[in-house]
C-alpha cells in the first residue's frame, strides 16, 4: 500500500472515530446529569443568532454555526476577516494573488473555486456583497471588524434562506442597532510594533443615543486603522531600498443608523455603511531577495502594487409586528469602486522573452478598475410566537447586480526588449504595435449583469415536544448577460462579444432535530446550494479560434475551435448530523457536526496558457467530508479552556480534461482540493483579581496541518501541474494576551505570532518556466497595547 493510500486509510479511521464520538454525545444528551436537565432554559452568556432569519440562541439552532460577539472578537484580538477564519474550523482563507494587494478568497468545507461566481455568501446585515469573477482582478470585499454586534459563520450550503452564492456556507457581519432606552458608547484604540517593520495603530468610537425615548434613536461610528508594513521594495539589481515597509494598509470606516418607531408596531431603520481601504503594496516578497527565517522581506517590483477599495452601503429596514406575525423589508444598494496598479513587469518580460529579470529602467504597470452596483430587495413574513408548535418564514427576493471591469497593461519597453532578445521585430510577430503607443493589452470594458428573482420558505414543526421537522424550499429565476471588448497586439484582431444565460435553480432543505432536554440537541439535515452560471466572452484569435481545431494552438491542443459560450450553475448536496450539548452542570459546552457534501458540474477555469486567455466550463464532481467540534470548559475557578477541531477531506471524484483532444487532465480523480485538512484552535483564559480589579491572561494557539495529498497543481498527470509549487503548508501560530478591566476601560497587552513563525503560505511564479518566485507568510511577531471602553 502506498503512502497516499495509508494517509487515506488513516483519515477514514479518524472520521469513523469521530462518528462514534458524535453518537456518544447523542447518548449523553439522554443521560446527562439531573442538574443539567433542571438548569434554566436560557444561558445569559449565550449568543443569539439569526441564521434561520429568526432570533434564537445558538444552542437551539440545528445548524453548524460559529458566532462571535463584539466582546468575544475583542477578547481574541480579531481585527480582520483573516482572524475570523483563523478561529473557525472548516473555513479556509487566503490572500493568494501575487500582484493584487488586498485580494482574498474564502471558502467553507472545501467548496472553493477561482472560476465563475462566489461559492461563499458574504453579508453585511441582510445584504449580500460577494462578487463574480469578471475581468482579471475581481475579488470580494470584506468589512473591517469594528463596531459589529456579532459575526456569524454558517457552515454548509444555505441556498434556501440565503440563495445563490451561499454554496459552501455564509459569513454574516451584523451591525448594532440604535438603542431606544439608554446611551451606549464603545471605543477602541491600539498601538503595536511588528518585528523588522513599522508601527500599527488604530482608533475608533461608536455611540448610540435615544433622541426621543421609545420613539427615535441614532447610532454613529467612525474608525481608522493603519497596519504597518514589513516588506521593503528594492531595486533588485543594486539592493537599494525604494520604499521601506511598503506593504502598509489604511482602513477607514464610517457608519450611521437611525431607528424610528413610527407606531408601536412599526420600526423604520435607515442606515449607511462606508469603508475605504488603501493597500500601498502587495504582501508578497521575492524569494531570491529575502531570508524569511531572519526576518528579511524584500520585493523587487518595478512599481508598487497598490490597491484602493471603496464601498458604500445605504439600506432601509422596515419591521412591522402584526400580532403573531412579523413583516420585515430590507432594501439596499451596494456601490463599490475598486482600482489598482499591478506590476506586470516580471510577467511581461518572462512571457515574451523567457527572462523574468527585466532590464534596468523597464516597467510595465497594469491599471485595473472594478465596480459593483448591487440593488437588493427582500421581503419576509414570519411567525414570531416561540411557543407555537409551528414556526415559519416565507419571503421574496430580488437582486440586480452589475459589475464592470477595465484593464490597461502599459509596456512601452516591450517592443525593443523583444527584438533585442529574439532578433525579430515586435510588429512582425504580433501584426501590430502597441495600442496608443502604450499598451500591450486593453480590456476596454467587461460588463456583466446578474438579475435574480426568488421565492423562499421554511417551516419548523414540532411533531412532539422534543422532535422538530424542518422543510424549506427556494425557487429562483436567474438571468446573466455580459459583454467584453479588448484589443492589443497580444490579442490579435479586436474582440467585441456579448452573450446571455438564464436558468431556474431549485434549492430544498430538510431537517429533523431532537431536543432531548433544555441542554441537549441532536439534529440531521440535508440541503442544497448553488451558484449562478454564466457566459464566456470570446478569446483572442491567437488562441486558435477557427471553424475547426487548429493543431498547435491553445484551443486546438484541447480539440476545440472556440471557447464554449455558456456554462451552467453548479450545485452541492450536503448531509449533516450534529449535536449541541451543555454537560456536567453546564461546565462543558460542546457543539459538533459531521458532514458529507457532493459537488456536481463544478465551474472550473481552463487556462489557455499559450495565449494568455481562459474560459470557464462545468467539469467534474467532487466530494467533501469531515467534521468540526467546538468546546468550552469551565475547568476550575477562573480557568476556562476552549477551542475547536475541524477536519475536511475534499477531493475530485471524476477525471476531466479541458477538451476532447487534451492529452493531459485538468484534474484527476482522487486529486484533493487545496486546503489544510486539520484545523485546530485551542485557547485558555485565567480570570483573577488584582488590586480590586478584574484581570485575565489568555493564550490562543492555532495549528493547520500540511496537505500531503496530490492537488490538481501537484499531480504530474494534469496539464496545470507545477511541482515547484509546494502543497498547502503547516501553520503553527501562538498569540498571548493579558488585561485589566477597570469600571469602563479595559487595558490589554498582546503578542501575536509569538514564535515569529514564517510558514510558506504562498509560492507563485508568473509563468511555468519563470525562475522568479513570490512568497507570502504570516505577519512577523507583533507586540502591542489595546484600550477598550464600553459604557
Amino acid at each position: 500500500m502506498n503512502k497516499q493510500s495509508n494517509l487515506q486509510s488513516a483519515n477514514a479511521r479518524k472520521i469513523n472515530s469521530y462518528k462514534a464520538l458524535l453518537a456518544g454525545t447523542a447518548v449523553l444528551a439522554v443521560v446527562s446529569p439531573a442538574a443539567a436537565q433542571e438548569a434554566a432554559s436560557e444561558d445569559p452568556g449565550e449568543i443569539v443568532v439569526t441564521a434561520t432569519r429568526q432570533s434564537e440562541t445558538i444552542s437551539k439552532v440545528p445548524l453548524s454555526i460559529a458566532a462571535y460577539s463584539q466582546e468575544k472578537l475583542d477578547q481574541q484580538g480579531v481585527r480582520r476577516v483573516d482572524d475570523v477564519a483563523r478561529l473557525t474550523p472548516g473555513v479556509t482563507f487566503s490572500r493568494g494573488d501575487q500582484r493584487n494587494a488586498g485580494a482574498a478568497n474564502i471558502s467553507i468545507r472545501g467548496i472553493s473555486s477561482a472560476a465563475g461566481s462566489s461559492t461563499t455568501g458574504i453579508y453585511i446585515d441582510d445584504t449580500p456583497i460577494q462578487i463574480r469573477n469578471v475581468g482579471f482582478s475581481a475579488f470580494t470585499p470584506f468589512p473591517a471588524v469594528f463596531d459589529l454586534q456579532r459575526v456569524e459563520v454558517l457552515r454548509g450550503p444555505q441556498g434556501t434562506l440565503f440563495g445563490a452564492g451561499s454554496e459552501g456556507g455564509t459569513v454574516r457581519f451584523i451591525t448594532p442597532s440604535p438603542d431606544f432606552d439608554e446611551m451606549k458608547f464603545y471605543a477602541r484604540s491600539e498601538l503595536a510594533t511588528t518585528k523588522s517593520g513599522e508601527a500599527s495603530f488604530e482608533a475608533g468610537a461608536a455611540i448610540s443615543v435615544p433622541l426621543v425615548k421609545d420613539k427615535l434613536a441614532a447610532r454613529v461610528s467612525g474608525y481608522y486603522r493603519r497596519d504597518g508594513g514589513y516588506i521593503d521594495r528594492v531595486d533588485y539589481t543594486s539592493g537599494n531600498v525604494l520604499d521601506k515597509n511598503s506593504n502598509w494598509q489604511d482602513t477607514k470606516v464610517a457608519s450611521a443608523s437611525l431607528a424610528w418607531k413610527a407606531t408601536d408596531a412599526v420600526t423604520v431603520t435607515p442606515s449607511v455603511y462606508f469603508q475605504e481601504t488603501w493597500n500601498n503594496d502587495a504582501g508578497t516578497y521575492w524569494e531570491v531577495l529575502s531570508d524569511a527565517g531572519k526576518g528579511q522581506f524584500n520585493n523587487g517590483n518595478a512599481v508598487a502594487n497598490w490597491n484602493r477599495d471603496r464601498f458604500v452601503l445605504p439600506a432601509l429596514k422596515i419591521e412591522a409586528e402584526l400580532g403573531d406575525v412579523s413583516l420585515i423589508s430590507n432594501t439596499s444598494y451596494f456601490y463599490r469602486d475598486q482600482k489598482a496598479q499591478n506590476d506586470y513587469t516580471v510577467f511581461e518580460a518572462a512571457l515574451w522573452t523567457g527572462n523574468p529579470f527585466y532590464p534596468a529602467g523597464m516597467y510595465a504597470p497594469a491599471f485595473q478598475y472594478n465596480r459593483q452596483s448591487n440593488f437588493t430587495q427582500e421581503l419576509r413574513l414570519q411567525s414570531n410566537n416561540p411557543d407555537s408548535p409551528l414556526r415559519w418564514v416565507i419571503g421574496g427576493f430580488y437582486a440586480h447586480n452589475r459589475q464592470t471591469a477595465r484593464q490597461f497593461v502599459q509596456d512601452t519597453f516591450l517592443p525593443d526588449l523583444f527584438e533585442s532578445v529574439t532578433g525579430v521585430p515586435f510588429v512582425a510577430v504580433f501584426g501590430q504595435g502597441l495600442v496608443d503607443d502604450k499598451y500591450t493589452f486593453v480590456l476596454d470594458k467587461a460588463a456583466s449583469t446578474d438579475e435574480q428573482i426568488a421565492g423562499f420558505g421554511q417551516v419548523d414543526y414540532n411533531l412532539t415536544e422534543q422532535f422538530k421537522l424542518t422543510a424549506g424550499l427556494r425557487v429562483a429565476h436567474t438571468k446573466f448577460s455580459t459583454s467584453a471588448q479588448f484589443v492589443g497586439p497580444v490579442v490579435g484582431p479586436d474582440v467585441d462579444d456579448t452573450g446571455k444565460q438564464s436558468e431556474t435553480p431549485v434549492t430544498p432543505k430538510f431537517g429533523l432535530s431532537w431536543q432531548a432536554n433544555e441542554d441537549n440537541l441532536v439534529y440531521a439535515t440535508a440541503s442544497k446550494g448553488f451558484r449562478i452560471g454564466g457566459y464566456n466572452p470570446a478569446v483572442g484569435l491567437p488562441c486558435g479560434v477557427s471553424s475547426s481545431p487548429v493543431a498547435g494552438t491553445a484551443l486546438g491542443n484541447l480539440g476545440l475551435s472556440d471557447r464554449p459560450q455558456q456554462f451552467g450553475s453548479d450545485s452541492v448536496w450536503s448531509y449533516e448530523i450534529g449535536s449541541k450539548n451543555k454537560l456536567f452542570g453546564r461546565a462543558l459546552t460542546l457543539e459538533s457536526s459531521a458532514f458529507l457534501i457532493d459537488w456536481s458540474n463544478i465551474q472550473q477555469q481552463v487556462q489557455l496558457n499559450a495565449c494568455g486567455f481562459n474560459f470557464t466550463q462545468n467539469l467534474g464532481k467532487a466530494r467533501s467530508k469531515g467534521f468540526d467540534v467546538q468546546f468550552q470548559l469551565k475547568a476550575a475557578a477562573g480557568l476556562t479552556l476552549g477551542g475547536s477541531i475541524g477536519y475536511t477531506k475534499a477531493e475530485f471524484t471524476q477525471t476531466v480534461k479541458g477538451g476532447p483532444a487534451a492529452t493531459l487532465n485538468l484534474v484527476t480523480k482522487g486529486d484533493d482540493i487545496p486546503l489544510n485538512p486539520w484545523q485546530i484552535v485551542l485557547n485558555a483564559q485565567y480570570d483573577f483579581a488584582v488590586g480590586g480589579k478584574d484581570a485575565y491572561v489568555r493564550a490562543d494557539f492555532q495549528h493547520l496541518s500540511r496537505q500531503n495529498a496530490d492537488t490538481p497543481a501537484r499531480n504530474p498527470a494534469n496539464g496545470v501541474a507545477d511541482l515547484t509549487i509546494p502543497g498547502v503548508a503547516e501553520v503553527n501560530n501562538l498569540n498571548l494576551r493579558a488585561g485589566v478591566r477597570f469600571d469602563l476601560v479595559e487595558l490589554a497587552v498582546f503578542a501575536n505570532n509569538v514564535t515569529d513563525a514564517t510558514p510558506l503560505l504562498l509560492r507563485q511564479h508568473d509563468v511555468g518556466f519563470s525562475t522568479l518566485y513570490r512568497n507570502a507568510t504570516l505577519r512577523p511577531r507583533t507586540i502591542g497595547l489595546t484600550a477598550t471602553v464600553r459604557y
